[in-house]
Order: structure tokens, then sequence, then C-alpha cells
């Protein structure tokens, strides 16, 4: 009978979950992998970046072994976009607290976070490590956010 009602117990609370993250807008992700949020306020360094451009925000930190597998990837969609509007900048939370300002202000918890930012500011955000499929997908979003010009 125990066993029932514990069953029972984690199911609801399972269910609660679920019903919590949804509720969030976690699982509130287009056929794309990816969905640009707005209502995120950019901080000063990062609006004056943003003049009629689609600005990558590349956020790492020191000893982080994800950051340095990503890093190359994100170079070569820099070289993809060279002389084109869109502008790579990577900040990296531990050198200042202009970097912390910019992680907090998009709610990073883990490193690396790229960001994809359209001109009115509207933010898709990866967190972890890109690799061949997902780096594709920051590729449409880039993509996606410079069709909005």
């Amino acid at each position: 009978m125990k066993s029932k009602v514990r069953i029972r117990y984690i199911a609801l609370i399972a269910a609660l979950c679920l019903l919590s993250v949804t509720m969030s807008g976690c699982l509130n992700i287009n056929q794309s992998g990816y969905e640009f949020k707005s209502g995120i306020t950019p901080p000063a360094v990062v609006s004056n970046l943003m003049q009629n451009r689609t600005v990558i925000l590349f956020i790492t930190q020191n000893n982080c072994p994800d950051c340095e597998q990503t890093r190359p990837l994100i170079a070569g969609l820099q070289s993809q976009y060279n002389g084109t509007n869109v502008t790579f900048v990577n900040f990296n939370v531990d050198d200042n607290s202009t970097s912390q300002n910019v992680a907090k202000a998009y709610g990073v918890t883990a490193t690396p976070t790229t960001v994809v930012l359209r001109k009115d500011g509207s933010a898709a955000i990866f967190v972890g490590p890109l690799d061949s499929s997902s780096v594709n997908t920051v590729k449409s979003a880039i993509d996606d956010a410079r069709g909005t010009y």
C-alpha cells in the first residue's frame, strides 16, 4: 500500500515540475531549435554595438574546457560573416565587471553561452558547448536575426 502512495506522490511531483517548466517558457522552443525572447534590456556596451547590426555575444570564463571547445566554432562563424552586418564579441566573466553585467543581463548561469541579438534587442540564447549540429542552429538564428533589417 505504501508503495502505491509513493508512486502517486512521485508522479504528482513530476507532473508539477513539468507544468512549472512549461509555464516558465523553458520548453517554448520553435522547430528551428531556438526562440528570440524580447524584454531584455541590453547593457550600454551591448546597445552601442547594436547600431543596425546583428550582434553575437560569446560569454566565457577562464579555465573552461567547454569554452575552449566552442571557441573555434565561433571563430568559424565569425569568418563566414566577415564583412557583413554581424558583429561578434567575447565577454569573459572573469575579466571585468562589464562582462559580468552583460552575463547577468542575459541570465547567464553557465559558460559558454552564445547570445544572438536582433537589432530590436530580442535574444536567442544558447547555453553550453556547441557542436557541428548546434552551430548550424546558431547560424540559422544569425540568419534569422539578419533578416529582420
